[in-house]
């Protein structure tokens, strides 16, 4: 028979109770170094002046928030100037000069319905758009706005990377074709993935010249070994193939077989409404601005140039940005549209063997011309 020891009970309350109270000064103790080092984490992450300002540059200037307004005001500069050309106004009825224009349209897209087709894949057909703009944003983080402080990123392989995520532009556009599952949205994604076959090789053959000249696969080795002498007076005709071939990569007039409205509707683009449309859209115009930024980078010496200053290399960047972002735009607004056997005839034809052949005739100069191996950095000088 079990029999209960009452005081034998009593005596082990206190141990219970001591127990019970470790226990709370566990959790207690456990929630308050939690906090803590997450505090410190945030501190250490946000608020010490280096990581402060890595963060300031990726995400204010000359980051995220940079990129898109200059993305808004390139959609409104290129309206402007199609515009212009083609002899009428453009946008001018809201805000001064039709600045707010692209802020109502931006509105109005987004407040419209999205509609996914029957036949399409639907979770592909929402995160696809998104993943497009992503990708082109990305490669800005390598762009050198300035040699010393103004960037964001610098690696050695930076150009590499910038064109692993261009090569996954037109495979995005050609699965976005597939899976809205249109035959004018698949035609326009195979269209797209031919404009990459055909321009991507010229392309790339065009930024050798600047990477063999500088010894470097690095932008901002590119950039600084332009201090004696910008590669576009070396390597213009590398300049001219790699615009046109970037113009044809892009997609855009004279190359915009993929959305070529008058053939397949919109191409790839046929099926995207709303949000889905609009991210599209500015993932065009951010391609554009991404291939005006490596130009500059390429050939016009980055951030190098006759200003001097604090700021001296970033606006030094911008100027040549605003001149070559204008004539990207006035290059693809002048020639009208060629078939996809044209394209590939003209930039394997064409392109390709005046791109090497620039190559080939700076690398003799180099060697029999005196003067031009000093003002590279292999050269001796």
């Amino acid at each position: 028979m079990l029999q209960f020891d009452f005081f034998a009970w009593l005596a082990g309350i206190p141990e219970w109770i001591y127990g019970i109270i470790q226990w709370i000064y566990g959790i207690v103790s456990f929630i308050f170094y939690w906090v803590y080092d997450l505090f410190r984490w945030i501190w250490a992450t946000i608020f010490l002046p280096s990581n402060f300002m890595f963060l300031f540059r990726a995400i204010i200037f000359p980051g995220l928030i940079f990129v898109v307004m200059a993305l808004i005001w390139a959609v409104w500069f290129t309206r402007k100037l199609w515009g212009r050309i083609q002899d009428r106004r453009g946008p001018v009825h809201l805000g001064k000069y039709g600045g707010l224009q692209l802020f109502a349209d931006a509105i109005k897209l987004i407040a419209k319905e999205t509609i996914i087709p029957d036949n399409a894949r639907r979770w592909m057909f929402r995160f696809l758009p998104g993943l497009l703009l992503v990708v082109v944003l990305l490669p800005f983080a390598f762009i050198p706005w300035d040699l010393e402080y103004w960037f964001i990123a610098d690696l050695s392989v930076s150009l590499v990377l910038v064109f692993a995520f261009l090569t996954a532009v037109p495979v995005i556009s050609l699965l976005a074709g597939w899976v809205s599952g249109s035959k004018y949205s698949l035609i326009g994604g195979f269209r797209a993935a031919n404009n990459q076959f055909a321009a991507e090789i010229p392309l790339i053959i065009s930024t050798i010249g600047p990477a063999l000249l500088a010894g470097s696969l690095s932008l901002m080795g590119i950039a600084a070994a332009q201090s004696s002498i910008w590669f576009a007076v070396l390597l213009p005709i590398n300049l001219a193939t790699f615009l046109v071939a970037a113009i044809a990569s892009v997609g855009i007039f004279p190359f915009d077989a993929p959305v070529a409205d008058s053939e397949i509707i919109f191409g790839w683009r046929t099926e995207f409404t709303g949000i889905h449309f609009t991210l599209t859209y500015f993932a065009e115009f951010a391609e554009q601005m991404l291939y005006s930024a490596l130009i500059v980078t390429l050939f016009l010496g980055g951030p190098i140039g006759p200003l001097t200053g604090p700021l001296a290399g970033p606006v030094n960047f911008v100027l040549k940005f605003l001149i070559t972002f204008f004539f990207f735009v006035l290059v693809s607004s002048s020639f009208q549209r060629l078939r996809q056997d044209q394209i590939v005839h003209y930039c394997w034809k064409y392109l390709l063997p005046l791109a090497l052949l620039n190559i080939i005739l700076i690398m003799l100069a180099i060697v029999y011309i005196p003067g031009i191996a000093a003002l590279l950095p292999l050269g001796g000088g």
